[in-house]
């Protein structure tokens, strides 16, 4: 149920699916923005509550973000393990391990809700404004762009050299855990040596931009504001108004 994932445009009808692109990258600006102000239970509940909300409107089904959820599971995991090793305390762990799923939610939303065209829109504007002010951020886009990708084919990477072991008899899907571990770190090599050539051709390959390149968006009004991008606006807004006024 949770093996095949799926990163591209969901061409459904929603609220979300509304929402400028522009007005959609500032509310994950501002998500992040709050995840790293000083902590507090109320707007730890709210911001996370808001990306919840934002994730039961785009009308998606939900099992594409529990499938997202469930590829991470060792790497969180392993964070768990790391940072209960350095001393911090399990529900600090905890606020860092939910912030950072919902984040790749939010990331995940923004993908399903926005088409190849309207994210590039969307980022142009912002590059624009970073421009204004002396911040040369196509590099650094691009920089991340290629680290997204790569992450992406090298997961898709891995299943394939594991579905590829399980056919000459190394099941995978009944090891334990340490055995899954040890067939992982062995086939490191091989899957990265086969996700340098991926990565070569990937300008030809649109699945791992992560976009249908055959959807066009329905709704044609995305260069205008609309009653939902100053909704969407606002619920950002107070989060920010309710930090400066009851917590700091």
């Amino acid at each position: 149920m949770f093996n095949n994932l799926d990163y591209t445009y969901n061409d459904e009808n929603s609220i979300i699916h509304r929402i400028n692109p522009l007005i959609k990258f500032i509310g994950l600006f501002i998500y992040i923005l709050v995840c790293l102000f000083k902590y507090d239970n109320i707007l730890f509940i709210l911001n996370l509550s808001l990306v919840f909300i934002l994730i039961l409107l785009s009308n998606i089904s939900f099992l594409r973000y529990l499938k997202i959820v469930w590829k991470l599971k060792y790497i969180i995991i392993i964070i768990y393990f790391m940072l209960y090793h350095y001393g911090i305390e399990l529900i600090d762990i905890n606020i860092m391990v939910f912030k950072l799923i919902f984040l790749i939610l939010y990331i995940a939303l923004i993908i399903y809700t926005t088409t190849k065209e309207d994210i590039g829109r969307g980022l142009a504007r912002i590059i624009n404004i970073f421009n204004l002010i002396g911040i040369n951020i196509k590099k650094i886009s691009s920089f991340i762009t290629n680290i997204i990708t790569f992450i992406i084919i090298y997961i898709d990477t891995m299943k394939e050299v594991i579905n590829s072991g399980e056919n000459k008899g190394i099941v995978y899907s009944h090891s334990n855990i340490l055995n899954k571990i040890k067939l992982v770190f062995t086939n490191l090599k091989r899957v990265y040596k086969d996700c340098k050539n991926k990565m070569r051709l990937r300008k030809s390959d649109m699945k791992y931009k992560l976009y249908n390149g055959n959807i066009i968006s329905k709704y044609k009004y995305r260069t205008k504001l609309a009653i939902f991008d100053y909704a969407y606006i606002l619920m950002n807004i107070g989060l920010i108004i309710y930090y400066v006024l009851k917590v700091r």
